[in-house]
């Protein structure tokens, strides 16, 4: 397996921002170029742990076709500070592609990505998570319904008008989609739990897709029961403190009103604010699954509409 060393650029400290892209050739003949990105957001580590076992087993030997291209870390400033933004500029890199090299930093970044790994491939995995205290699972349906299922999410998000001209817009699957190539997004894990669970059902994913590719040999895995939505609620609390949890686990339906969580003062004790489903009928997309602090208009927790959802 290759490691190639990308040059971004000279940072004041004297030191060089760099990103790194392992490459594994396939030994079983030729076959497309499969591009595995992770932590475009640096508080999002669990995907480069997903990428870091795919690395193992290649390197271990696991036969495949074509190429295999692996960035694990895409914002390495953002990862070394565990922050969603870069840190110099606070700039969102996942709403900057395909970049600009006269821009800020992060569109600077953006652009190096976007030559060297996304113009390089034919099909893309997109790895995500939740934040430093926040855990999700879902997988997006984009332009590959099938590939995208093969990851094998129980719920799946089909944006009603995909990504062009939304807030997504600017994202690394913008570029991927322009091209017209096969784009998985996922999101995956994260939050102040054990992440080996979802590294391991992350990296189970990943392969399944590299079979419904025709990279690894063998037929994929087919996918257990998968509800799709068309509608994500993102609940954020109106008052800062401590986040205390009452949602069902991930990927369970929650009933209209429930209560998900109570924000807690830490000076008073006092109860602040009750955050409650809005949906008749939900699924648990994002949650705190531990008792976390959160600021007024933090990511408090996902759900999706189960009314009119296929499969649900």
């Amino acid at each position: 397996m290759e490691i190639e060393r990308i040059p971004v650029a000279t940072l004041l400290s004297g030191a060089e921002l760099a990103i790194w892209v392992h490459e594994s050739r396939g030994e079983l003949g030729p076959g497309p170029t499969v591009g595995v990105l992770a932590a475009i957001h640096g508080d999002e580590p669990t995907g480069t742990e997903i990428c870091l076992e795919l690395a193992r087993r290649l390197r271990a030997g696991l036969p495949h076709r074509g190429r295999i291209l692996i960035l694990p870390v895409a914002n390495p400033l953002a990862y070394e500070a565990v922050r969603r933004h870069t840190p110099l500029d606070d700039l969102n890199l996942n709403r900057l592609f395909p970049g600009d090299p006269d821009g800020w930093l992060s569109d600077r970044l953006a652009r190096v990505i976007t030559r060297h790994f996304l113009e390089r491939i034919d099909a893309f995995v997109d790895l995500h998570s939740g934040g430093d205290s926040q855990t999700v699972d879902y997988v997006y349906l984009l332009n590959d319904e099938r590939l995208s299922r093969s990851f094998g999410s129980r719920v799946l998000y089909r944006p009603r008008e995909g990504f062009a001209g939304t807030r997504f817009e600017g994202t690394s699957a913008t570029v991927t989609q322009a091209r017209g190539i096969p784009t998985v997004t996922v999101e995956l894990g994260g939050g102040r739990v054990d992440q080996r669970p979802y590294v391991e059902r992350g990296v189970r994913g990943v392969l399944n897709l590299l079979r419904a590719l025709g990279v690894v040999e063998g037929e994929p895995e087919p996918p257990g029961p998968q509800v799709v939505v068309h509608e994500i609620a993102t609940i954020r609390p109106g008052q800062g403190g401590l986040l205390e949890t009452e949602a069902p686990p991930l990927g369970e339906v929650v009933p209209g009103g429930a209560v998900l969580g109570r924000v807690v003062s830490p000076h008073t004790f006092e109860e602040l604010e009750v955050i409650r489903s809005p949906f008749r009928r939900g699924v648990m997309i994002l949650s705190h699954l531990t008792r976390d602090v959160v600021w007024p208009g933090d990511y408090g927790y996902m759900v999706g509409n189960l009314e009119g959802a296929e499969g649900a």
